[in-house]
């Protein structure tokens, strides 16, 4: 048995690309590039010649600017035949390729290709060059060198479903030519040329928004793209995957959560590959813990080829109001953990990301807001409150609640958005007055309403009545400029607000939904007066 030191630039390519080259599994890689794994004889020699290689490609690279980058270039056009040296390397180590079992032509053929190219996309891109991981636009070359890529050019346009993408037949791959507008937004124009590179990074994609790297999944992947893009081709409106990621709540021994919406999980190491570093979560320190979580759903999606409508798409009213319900799904989330953690302070939670599944652009489409700090401390979810953000998520879909969505939103501003905590204590007062507010006596209806809806004894609702009265008073104070209080002060009145405000809605939720559903303010505050 035998060891080698490893240089910086090889361990920064990740382990996942030494497994696979040495025949090796994930674990004993890792182990590799910290010295703790011995290679036998032929290993060792493999590995030993892909360190060669690299190093050369480093000297070539050092005239030309960014060396990582070029060496990210350069690898994928190092082939012996129709077989990349990486995958020689592992069938002299007793590792195969999959066999493809598929009528399909353009699978079977994009999956070929896909096999060939995928040690290619197990290479950590550079930290400093995050297009790599987006666009995979270094194994282009790759593709050129195999000739399966000139056979499902054909296939493509044998086929009955792909070919209506191309409006422009030309005498090559170059010539012929496409528009597209998705109802995503994005669009532009297409060739034949790169269409099969597409079609297989945005596979390799999929499979990294999942984090199940293999390739099985590939193949899987491939078929999955491909149909997606037959489907919309034909005219069909489709759902695609929608991923939207969450900072300041963290799982804790928790793999999955299903919701309504969709499903809760936490963060893989390959989806975090795919974000841009100011969109990704912070980590607790010294538990390595991630303080985020991701939201899975589906989004409506359609594509328009007709190249004279590129600007003038028109769109169902699904997909036209598809953004304002995923903004919805997003509100809603954070109302959960809200009502479901019965924590003071409350949870808050911020979006950091959203990334929408698109098969006909290259890249990911995805979009992050300037980043946003939950005034609220974090929060790690253990897997006993998984029935509680169910129960609500059930809760809060089965109801009609437009009429105090208002309120939900000064709510969740507080929670999540104001780091003035006067403010917060604005917004929580503003929530009341939106569920048991009227045109006159306001805070008086308000401190009944609120009183007799949380409190069964005459006692403690005269008490919490006069509290609330006071804090309404406070609120009108600050507002108008004729009181000053502290930021603790502030901080302690702004969530003691939002206490009474969150314990309002569990009990409007639970035991008064007929107090939600198409009844206003003033109605409400006098059937709970009466009751």
């Amino acid at each position: 048995m035998s060891s080698i030191e490893i240089p910086p630039f090889v361990k920064n390519m990740g382990h996942k690309i030494l497994a696979y080259m040495l025949n090796i599994n994930d674990q004993n890689a890792l182990e590799l590039t910290n010295g703790n794994f011995d290679l036998d004889e032929n290993q060792l020699e493999v590995f030993k010649g892909f360190i060669q290689i690299c190093r050369q490609l480093r000297i070539q690279s050092i005239d030309q600017g960014d060396v990582d980058s070029r060496i990210m270039y350069s690898l994928p056009e190092i082939f012996l035949g129709e077989k990349h040296l990486f995958n020689v390397w592992r069938e002299q180590l007793g590792g195969k390729l999959l066999t493809i079992e598929t009528e399909d032509k353009v699978v079977n053929l994009a999956s070929c290709l896909a096999l060939e190219l995928y040690p290619l996309f197990l290479i950590k891109p550079p930290r400093s060059r995050h297009h790599f991981a987006n666009t995979f636009s270094h194994i282009s070359l790759a593709l050129y060198k195999l000739s399966a890529h000139k056979e499902l050019y054909k296939e493509i346009l044998k086929d009955d479903s792909l070919k209506k993408i191309f409006s422009n037949i030309g005498e090559n791959d170059m010539d012929t030519t496409g528009s597209y507008m998705a109802s995503t937004g994005l669009g532009g124009g297409i060739q034949l040329s790169v269409f099969p590179e597409r079609l297989i990074s945005n596979a390799y994609e999929l499979i990294q928004l999942h984090g199940l790297i293999s390739q099985e999944a590939l193949l899987q992947a491939i078929e999955q793209v491909i149909n997606m893009v037959r489907d919309v081709a034909n005219g069909k409106t489709i759902h695609v995957p929608v991923f939207v990621g969450f900072q300041n709540l963290g799982l804790e021994n928790i793999d999955l959560i299903d919701i309504e919406w969709g499903k809760i999980r936490g963060y893989n190491p390959e989806m975090l590959d795919l974000i841009p570093q100011e969109a990704r979560p912070s980590s607790l320190g010294g538990e390595n813990k991630t303080l985020g979580f991701i939201l899975e759903s589906e989004y409506p999606y359609k594509v328009d080829f007709s190249p004279q409508n590129e600007d003038k798409c028109v769109w169902p009213p699904e997909l036209e109001q598809a953004r304002n319900k995923l903004d919805n799904t997003k509100e809603n989330l954070s109302l959960i953990f809200a009502l479901a953690i019965e924590r003071d302070p409350p949870v808050g939670i911020n979006v950091a990301w959203t990334l929408i599944f698109d098969p006909m652009s290259l890249g990911a489409n995805i979009s992050w807001p300037k980043r946003t700090i939950s005034p609220m401390p974090y929060y790690l979810l253990s897997s006993d409150s998984s029935e509680s953000v169910k129960y609500w998520s059930s809760i809060i879909t089965s109801l009609n609640d437009n009429k105090i969505r208002i309120a939900i939103r000064r709510i969740l501003s507080s929670i999540n958005e104001r780091a003035n905590p006067i403010d917060g204590f604005v917004d929580s007062i503003i929530a009341w007055e939106n569920l048991f507010g009227a045109n006159a006596e306001l805070s008086y209806r308000i401190s009944i309403s609120i009183s007799k809806l949380l409190k069964a004894s005459l006692e403690d609702r005269l008490k919490l009545q006069k509290e609330i009265v006071d804090f309404y008073n406070d609120r009108s104070k600050i507002v108008h400029g004729s009181k000053e209080i502290s930021y603790e002060d502030a901080e302690q009145k702004r969530n003691e607000c939002l206490q009474i405000a969150l314990c309002s809605l569990r009990k409007l939720y639970e035991n008064h939904q007929e107090l939600i559903e198409d009844i206003d303010s003033t109605d409400r505050s006098k059937k709970l007066a009466l009751m």
